[in-house]
């Protein structure tokens, strides 16, 4: 089978001779990881294409196509003020972003340019149409040479997610405000994104068959969602769905929603809103994937893995790993790390961890 009829066929049900073996966290690895292994017999010159052809993985996530679905124009880059080891810069999504010196960590965004009514009114033509200029000039090319490829073809990813949007349109605390004090403005932005992505993805579908679409949302922590169910049954539930159904032809494309922290309460009105696939699955906080795939037996999953577990010891990887004979036979799963891994991972336990999960991925396939 290719790598794309084995992606498709696992979220979808359908027999598969195994599931793909992927590095879908590798891109969030800490930078660092390289400087430590190249200490540890890791190849100077390797980048992180490199150890994914050593380790031997499949592929990543698949062949990205890049196209503008958030600002367009995009604003300006520039510099604001620096605070002892902090740096501010008001970003190419509007938005006032801090970051500190040294860290590996996600730049963090404090505020968006959207504060009220007001500003939304000054920078919502910047989500709306310009079509053609949100594809690279060679677009037609491009997916030409994703249809030809070995891998399942996606689209979207950061910050194109209903609530991870939000968070950079208007800042964390002010969307918190906004949901109480200004309800109506929350779903005019809503609906704004929700036409400008059905738009953007139906004018790529006409060059290329996407096999998922990413959605970026980021919308929860250790304690749960970052907002109720109730809320996102008003406000995103409808948004899901809309989007969903303009997209989907003949079961493709697939769409997998992105969110670390605990998932679990909002599993129920994703799958309602027609999403096939929540991933990472993070674990730090105690969460058994082996229940939740009882809880939903149909729901695609991938993750689930403790990214800490590869900072200890052989036994304690295997220990980790003693859940994935379950869930790949149970099918609609693929394993990865529920994160990137970090600099306290050595270049041995790496290789080792994956040439366990390896082995297990072709003894183990779904028994549909």
């Amino acid at each position: 089978m290719t790598h794309r009829e084995r992606f498709n066929n696992v979220f979808l049900g359908k027999p598969v001779d195994r599931v793909p073996f992927i590095d879908a966290m590798g891109a969030c690895n800490y930078p660092s990881c390289l400087t430590r292994w190249k200490l540890e017999g890791l190849d100077a010159k390797a980048d992180q294409r490199e150890v994914q052809r050593l380790i031997g993985f499949d592929y990543a996530r698949g062949y990205y196509l890049s196209v503008n679905l958030f600002f367009y124009p995009e604003f300006e880059v520039s510099f604001v003020k620096k605070e002892g080891n902090k740096t501010f810069v008001r970003n190419r999504w509007g938005g006032l972003e801090v970051q500190q010196i040294g860290s590996e960590l996600m730049h963090l965004t404090l505020e968006g340019p959207v504060k009220d009514r007001y500003t939304w009114e000054t920078v919502k033509e910047r989500l709306i149409g310009n079509l053609g200029k949100r594809f690279p000039e060679n677009f037609a090319k491009i997916c030409k040479e994703a249809s030809l490829s070995d891998y399942p073809v996606y689209a979207g990813d950061l910050p194109a997610g209903f609530f991870g949007a939000l968070r950079e349109i208007m800042g964390f605390e002010n969307l918190m405000y906004v949901f109480y004090d200004d309800p109506k403005l929350l779903e005019e932005i809503l609906d704004t994104l929700c036409d400008l992505w059905i738009d953007v993805y139906r004018e790529m579908q006409k060059y290329v068959s996407l096999d998922y679409i990413f959605i970026w949302e980021d919308m929860c922590n250790k304690s749960g969602p970052l907002i109720s169910p109730a809320a996102f049954r008003e406000f995103f539930l409808p948004r899901y769905k809309r989007m969903i159904e303009a997209l989907r032809v003949d079961q493709l494309p697939l769409f997998l929603v992105d969110s670390d922290g605990d998932e679990r309460p909002l599993v129920p009105l994703w799958l309602e809103g027609g999403v096939d696939i929540i991933f990472p699955w993070e674990t730090q906080f105690g969460l058994d994937i082996t229940q939740v795939r009882r809880d939903y037996p149909q729901m695609g999953m991938m993750g689930g893995l403790n990214k800490h577990a590869l900072e200890g010891t052989r036994a304690q990887m295997d220990e980790e790993l003693k859940k994935i004979p379950y869930m790949l036979e149970q099918g609609r799963y693929i394993p990865c790390c529920d994160h990137g891994v970090t600099n306290e991972v050595s270049w041995d336990n790496y290789q080792y961890f994956y040439e366990k999960l390896r082995e297990l991925i072709y003894k183990y396939p779904p028994q549909n």
